[in-house]
């Protein structure tokens, strides 16, 4: 049954066709038309967030998307504990950063055409100095992100300057020895033995499956190269979470080199 806490992808792998009711419910939600971006949003954004980030009451959109596919209405949830933070004021640790520490992305135009900026923001976080703070600007506000560098320790506030344009600021707000570790963990081990994997000529999600039924048998002292066809980009939100580090190059035309190692304790 349809939840406030069930993810979009849930929802939509039950129900293709509420892709087209929600892209009616609220212009919002034509984005999900959008197959790329739906395969990218729609694992990691809940009907509540997804209500939140095209500011719709959730409670209304659970009952219409219910209602759609012939499910019982539930009960009236009860009001949410936790405060909106749109709006709220910028964090201290935020406002000390000085705007000339301030780095800048801008993933408008890609998501709009349909590109997926995921490795691009991701990059811009790792080459984020400890005394700086990332400004992303984006159509929507990118929720699923929120949890995913929550875990690199970075904290966020964001400001919605339009329906389509949203301001997100990622920052570090642990002390100045947290923020100087925050990147521990991260150096290859010098005596690491590297196991290959070749997932180019599998079909999807073949190699995704490969990579992380091997990753369950890696040692601590094992490195596992992954040659690619392209850039994983929903794979790396699993390493992220399974406590693993991956670093991503294209040393030829066509080929994508993915180290994936875990991360020191």
């Amino acid at each position: 049954m349809i939840a406030r806490d069930t993810t979009l992808a849930r929802v939509l792998d039950d129900h293709p066709q509420l892709v087209e009711f929600l892209a009616t419910y609220d212009p919002h939600f034509e984005k999900l038309r959008n197959r790329l971006l739906r395969r990218v949003m729609a694992p990691r954004v809940t009907v509540a967030e997804a209500a939140r980030m095209a500011g719709v009451d959730a409670g209304a959109l659970v009952a219409a998307l219910r209602q759609a596919v012939g499910e019982p209405e539930a009960a009236p949830p009860p009001s949410p504990a936790v405060a909106d933070e749109i709006g709220s004021p910028k964090p201290a640790a935020l406002a000390d950063i000085p705007a000339a520490r301030h780095a800048h992305l801008d993933v408008r135009a890609d998501i709009r055409s349909g590109d997926e900026p995921f490795a691009k923001i991701m990059s811009a976080v790792k080459t984020l100095a400890a005394d700086q703070a990332l400004e992303l600007r984006t159509p929507f506000e990118p929720i699923p992100l929120y949890s995913m560098l929550a875990k690199r320790g970075f904290a966020h506030w964001a400001q919605a300057r339009a329906a389509d344009d949203w301001s997100v600021w990622f920052y570090r707000a642990g002390t100045d020895a947290e923020r100087a570790d925050s990147g521990a963990g991260e150096a290859a081990p010098t005596s690491a033995r590297t196991v290959t994997i070749d997932v180019r000529e599998l079909e999807p999600p073949q190699p995704m499956a490969l990579v992380l039924e091997r990753l369950d048998t890696l040692a601590e002292y094992e490195a596992l190269e992954v040659i690619h066809s392209r850039r994983p980009v929903f794979l790396y939100p699993l390493l992220d979470e399974r406590g693993f580090t991956h670093v991503t190059d294209e040393p030829a035309p066509g080929m994508v080199r993915i180290v994936i190692r875990r991360r020191a304790a």
